[in-house]
């Protein structure tokens, strides 16, 4: 029988291109690594995702997202302007809107904006004390139950309520927001909160 030879085959000519992909490969790794540990969580900001939220407020628009515990804070102290809602709302849509053009015009610099859907569904703590703390304002259901609706303006003076609206929260009768935002409706209203702002910035010490 022939001697069969089995020449040893190898994987890398020499050893510097098995340094070479020694390296590459390490370098492979650590980008790996490095970019699956990189947090691509873009922050958004207020503006923007009010914007987002509500289609009819523009992107430039002066509100700041608030929490519960913001919420109450800044409702018993300082002077505030807040607005309650929630998405997919268009109740809130719309007066949010009429909200922050009456504001920029009147040099408001900026407006709170809580949304309130799921502390409320939760009965959030700090939820509950808004609704204690603004008992001589708000709404009682036929159960005796009192809460927040959507939209509710407020302005606050040191913890004292010198505004307050929830005029759309509770519309009676099957009208849609775009029917009952009319041109009168809203000249109406923007005057109205022309003069709550202006109230507001003369009681600025």
């Amino acid at each position: 029988m022939n001697n069969i030879k089995i020449k040893n085959k190898h994987i890398f000519k020499n050893k510097w291109q098995m340094v070479i992909y020694m390296i590459i490969f390490a370098v492979l790794i650590y980008l790996f690594i490095y970019l699956g540990s990189i947090d691509y969580h873009t922050e958004v900001s207020d503006n923007l995702r009010m914007h987002e939220d509500f289609s009819k407020v523009p992107l430039n628009n002066i509100y700041k997202y608030v929490d519960s515990q913001d919420a109450y804070i800044d409702l018993t102290s300082g002077r505030h302007i807040i607005l309650f809602g929630f998405k997919n709302n268009e109740w809130v849509n719309n007066f949010a809107s009429i909200i922050n053009e009456v504001a920029m015009e009147n040099d408001i610099s900026e407006i709170l904006y809580y949304d309130f859907y799921e502390d409320r569904n939760e009965n959030n703590g700090y939820y509950e004390a808004i609704v204690k703390y603004l008992n001589n304002y708000i709404t009682y259901t036929d159960t005796i139950k009192a809460d927040l609706y959507a939209p509710t303006l407020i302005i606050m003076d040191n913890g004292k309520v010198i505004y307050f609206d929830d005029e759309t929260s509770f519309i009676k009768g099957n009208i849609s927001p775009s029917d009952y935002w009319n041109e009168f409706q809203i000249a109406t209203k923007k005057n109205e909160l022309e003069v709550a702002f202006k109230n507001y910035l003369g009681s600025e010490v």
